[in-house]
């Protein structure tokens, strides 16, 4: 027995010293091979590599971003939807990655990024004195490694962990702005290359400009998974805490608990997405008035979006008429569906006053047959290709309050509600180009 005991104790002690060293290496090489693959690749996809300095655990370089076009097509390729329009805010942008290899027991790969210059698009905008104090001072952040991310994937290459480091800066110029960010970390799952699932923590964020104006965020978190073949094919939830804005003297906005959840799926190219969300308090103030808003609810639909013309329309040049035109009329091609199930607040108050809140549903139905250029010729075409109908419900606090505005003074004495179950009730449809409220035609 004890000979047994001895032999085991002896393969544990030579698979480690193999793995610490033969298979650590060999593990070390397949890496460095992958990275070079990568980084081979990414040359081609509209980066450049530049400064790149090789050691045996560690690597250094930097990533330029010189080609827009090609780099919206590599960011929709691996999962993160970029327009043109938008990766050219990106050209120019210089990020520096510094890698280790076999850093601790978890990761195969460490790495820092960290930008260190600013896009042409942000340098160049740069004309008078003042903006370029402040861009002098951005550069100083940069030089100091002020926005770095650090980030482990571990040695399977199926997950991730990493952190963004605290900041707590100061920009100085004709205003003072101070800007504070805590504990930013996030982790994750990767499934062929891809990243299939992230997490996201922020403690806090904050910003500041001389002591007169400020915003605070506080305990984000928020959840996304990829669950099918397309970018469209995700469930993702998300919450705040709390967030704060405030104008010195003049202003104050703050919304409690903050929360979202949303899902897509596709089938033959059309997309079915749902979105819901919950803000337990929304407090509004200013010199004049204090509106406290509470429990708002949003329930949002959407069905048979054509997603292959919604990715046209974000590739698209903006002044291309024609173009927009057809991929509007590709994207409602097999009749568009929206619906708000729901959009509610509990209660409201207003300068000390209490009452009811409101409860709104609608759909939307857009025909097929809508034909989107002879549209803008004659815009009254669209009541025949759309079908909708909406009904909503006003606490008689409510709708007393809103009797009493000089703006709706018109418009409640056109439309009369019906009283349901001690609700203020309006019925709207619209359907074969008519529309009717409350069972009375209006056109």
């Amino acid at each position: 027995m004890k000979k047994l005991g001895l032999a085991i104790v002896s393969i544990v002690i030579i698979a480690a010293l193999y793995y610490f060293n033969t298979g650590s290496e060999q593990l070390r090489i397949e890496m460095k091979a992958q990275v070079n693959k990568e980084l081979a690749s990414l040359q081609t996809q509209g980066f450049s590599v530049q400064a790149r300095e090789v050691a045996e655990k560690k690597e250094h370089f930097v990533i330029s971003f010189d080609e827009p076009e090609k780099i919206s097509a590599y960011f929709t390729q691996h999962g993160t939807q970029l327009s043109v329009e938008d990766a050219r805010v990106f050209k120019g942008l210089k990020i520096a990655v510094d890698l280790h290899y076999l850093a601790d027991t978890y990761s195969g790969i460490s790495f820092d990024l960290y930008p260190l210059s600013l896009p042409d698009s942000i340098t160049s905008s740069a004309t008078t004195p003042e903006d370029k104090k402040i861009l002098t001072q951005i550069q100083q952040m940069l030089d100091k490694k002020t926005f770095l991310i650090h980030c482990d994937i571990n040695k399977l290459g199926t997950g991730f962990k990493g952190y963004m480091k605290d900041i707590d800066e100061v920009l100085k110029s004709d205003t003072t702005v101070k800007m504070v960010l805590s504990k930013l970390e996030f982790s994750g799952d990767i499934k062929d290359d891809k990243i299939q699932s992230i997490q996201q923590t922020l403690q806090s964020m904050h910003i500041a400009t001389d002591d007169t104006f400020n915003v605070t965020v506080t305990g984000i978190k928020s959840n996304y998974r990829i669950t099918g073949a397309t970018l469209y094919d995700y469930m993702t939830d998300y919450s705040i805490e709390k967030i704060t804005m405030q104008e010195k003297d003049s202003m104050m906005f703050v919304a409690d608990h903050f929360e979202a959840m949303s899902n897509s799926t596709v089938k033959n190219s059309l997309a079915n997405t749902t979105l819901k969300t919950k803000t337990k308090n929304i407090l509004f103030s200013n010199k004049d008035n204090k509106v406290i808003l509470d429990t708002l609810l949003l329930d949002m639909k959407a069905k048979n979006l054509n997603m292959k013309a919604l990715d046209a329309l974000g590739k698209m040049d903006a002044s291309n008429e024609e173009e927009i035109n057809d991929a509007l009329q590709k994207l409602i091609s097999k009749g568009i569906q929206l619906e708000i199930p729901e959009f509610s607040i509990a209660n409201i108050e207003n300068l000390g006053q209490k009452m009811g809140g409101f409860h709104l549903s609608t759909k939307l139905h857009i025909n097929k047959s809508l034909n989107i250029s002879a549209l803008e010729q004659n815009p009254l075409l669209a009541l025949n290709a759309f079908n909708a109908n909406l009904d909503l419900s006003l606490s008689k606090e409510l709708y007393t309050f809103i009797r009493q505005q000089p703006q709706a003074v018109m418009l409640m004495m056109l439309f009369h509600p019906k009283d349901v179950k001690g609700k203020k009730v309006y019925t709207v449809e619209l359907k074969d180009g008519r529309l009717n409220v409350n069972g009375s035609p209006v056109m």
